[in-house]
């Protein structure tokens, strides 16, 4: 390119910003293609700056789109582990790191914002259409791999999530994957304490995973009272929701958890969450780890139609 008698000789470019080389042409000089590299940023980038980088680029803003779109419905993922290894028998419930950038990535640079179950109980209260392209991202059991690998990638990318915590197990490992293979282990109380100071969100998974059609009526109003009170202890929030392990509900569940003092539960239905659901029994939609990222952006897609 020339600009004022100046040429273009080198240019060093990465995601975030460019440095251009020129020289000025002389009487009689020809321009000659430029040199340009394409370098990766290797100096480590604070979450405070990451979060304001679109990688790649938006492809929808979310102030535009929060103010030119409304919808009926919003699309509650749920996510179990973010790890690169683990047993076989559980691939399905397993986010490589690399794959869960990719996702989150794909939801900032297409203007998705990250909503929490007690916002998603208001909208259907109060009837009212979700503004923009509401996203709630939930996490079953509270693996540590959590705090490893999904909370950076979601803080870096201005997202955040709710983790339903198995309170029992709280520092110990997920023994009731014991069959199939060596339990991951769990975060314990420090690390919730430390993630909710940071903005993440919590909510109960029980106090011990054991399916609630298992359960007495006296055993599940345990659980859901003992679970709820650890969780307020370790996060000075309240707690109003939960998530059933594996995703088993039964009649009794609505009403003994609101009497317990939940207001939102998860079951086991599938599909977005809209305006006529009931608070207490939400569906959500799986992300399995074994597919790919044109399976989850046509989910999201499909659920903004």
């Amino acid at each position: 390119a020339v600009t004022e008698g100046l040429v273009l000789e080198q240019s060093i470019q990465t995601e975030l910003y460019r440095i251009d080389r020129f020289r000025r042409l002389s009487p009689g000089d020809v321009a000659t293609e430029p040199m340009i590299d394409h370098v990766p940023i290797r100096a480590p980038i604070g979450i405070g700056v990451a979060r304001n980088i679109v990688w790649g680029g938006a492809r929808a803003l979310r102030r535009d789109v929060a103010r030119s779109e409304r919808r009926q419905r919003v699309p509650v993922l749920m996510y179990h582990s973010v790890a690169d290894d683990g047993p076989a028998a559980l691939a399905r419930f397993r986010c490589t790191p690399a794959a869960f950038g990719s996702q989150m990535a794909w939801l900032r640079a297409n203007g998705f914002h990250a909503i929490m179950s007690e916002q998603l109980e208001w909208f259907i209260a109060n009837r009212r259409p979700f503004a923009g392209r509401p996203v709630l991202i939930t996490f079953d059991d509270g693996f540590q791999n959590f705090a490893d690998h999904a909370w950076p990638i979601l803080r870096a990318n201005d997202l955040t999530a709710e983790v339903f915590l198995v309170t029992d197990l709280v520092g110990e490992s997920a023994r009731w994957d014991a069959d199939s293979g060596p339990p991951m282990p769990l975060m314990d109380a420090r690390t919730v304490r430390r993630l909710a100071g940071e903005g993440a969100f919590f909510g109960s998974h029980l106090a011990t995973h054991r399916a609630i059609d298992g359960l007495s009526s006296s055993d599940l109003a345990a659980e859901l009272l003992r679970s709820r009170m650890f969780i307020e202890r370790w996060t000075g929030r309240p707690t109003t929701a939960f998530a059933a392990p594996y995703s088993v509900t039964d009649r009794r569940i609505g009403r003994l958890a609101r009497e317990c003092g939940y207001r939102i539960g998860f079951g086991g239905r599938h599909g977005p969450a809209d305006l006529d659901c009931d608070p207490i029994d939400l569906p959500r939609i799986e992300i399995r780890g074994d597919r790919s990222l044109d399976d989850f952006v046509a989910i999201l897609e499909a659920a903004l139609e």
